[in-house]
């Protein structure tokens, strides 16, 4: 299996940014047995003003952020933007002060943990940061009563069954589907018919032709449009067949 580990370096002191940089590429070399993708956030004012918007953020991303950021905003505010896009994602703290934990809980960040700046950051801490953090990415494949397993584009990606909205053909491309969660939307490779043998159909809807509804997150179905309304208010136009039969079932 091809798994990838992105993280996103959020600190504005270079040394630091090194530092890390360094030290969790050199996982690579030490059977880390997944693939580290590592991106360094420079230009903090248009990460967070515009390009955490348009980032799929997805359950292994992996953010390292400086609390105290010389910037009118703090890490605790980029944190607080991420977690409103991916609940799962792992949050690494990165500050000067251990008594920093206490204004992070209030916040219900939920932080994975915190990194302390100076002589106990070494490649030993990061290390031991990032073995957690892979038995924990263990952990969620092996909890196939939750986690869906699917491939995109050669890496697989595993999704909350509860945070899945719909998954549908993809309109003009063969083996692909899409699959819409409450944080994203995003491309996957496979076709319909094999994804939903995989599927426990305990958590979503599998009795249509391109389509699978998790029929829990449905609001509202209107025939007249043929249209299916999520409880986060996005749609999806089906046609009056399909609300037909979701009636029959919800």
């Amino acid at each position: 299996m091809f798994d990838i580990i992105r993280v996103y370096l959020i600190e504005d002191e270079f040394v630091y940014r090194k530092k890390l940089h360094d030290f969790i590429s050199s996982l690579q070399q030490k059977s880390f047995q997944y693939t580290v993708h590592i991106t360094s956030i420079e230009e903090l004012e248009t990460f967070y003003y515009s390009e955490i918007e348009a980032l799929t953020i997805e359950d292994n991303d992996v953010f390292i952020v400086d609390i105290d950021l010389k910037s009118h905003f703090s890490g605790i505010d980029i944190a607080k933007k991420i977690r409103e896009k991916n609940k799962n994602s792992f949050i690494i703290f990165l500050t000067n002060l251990e008594n920093k934990g206490i204004e992070i809980i209030n916040q219900n960040i939920h932080a994975t943990s915190y990194l302390i700046k100076g002589i106990g950051l070494n490649d030993r801490t990061v290390g031991n940061l990032f073995a957690t953090i892979k038995k924990e990415i263990v952990n969620r494949t092996q909890d196939t009563e939750e986690y869906i397993s699917l491939k995109k584009f050669g890496k697989t990606i595993f999704v909350k069954y509860k945070d899945i909205l719909y998954i549908q053909t993809a309109s003009g491309m063969r083996n692909m589907l899409v699959v819409k969660t409450i944080q994203s939307e995003q491309m996957i490779e496979g076709s319909i018919n094999k994804l939903k043998e995989q599927i426990d159909p305990q958590y979503l809807y599998t009795g249509l032709r391109s389509y699978i509804i998790n029929l829990t997150h449905v609001s509202a179905l209107s025939r007249p449009e043929g249209l299916i309304m999520f409880d986060d208010g996005s749609e999806l136009e089906v046609g009056s067949r399909i609300i037909n039969k979701l009636k029959s079932v919800l």
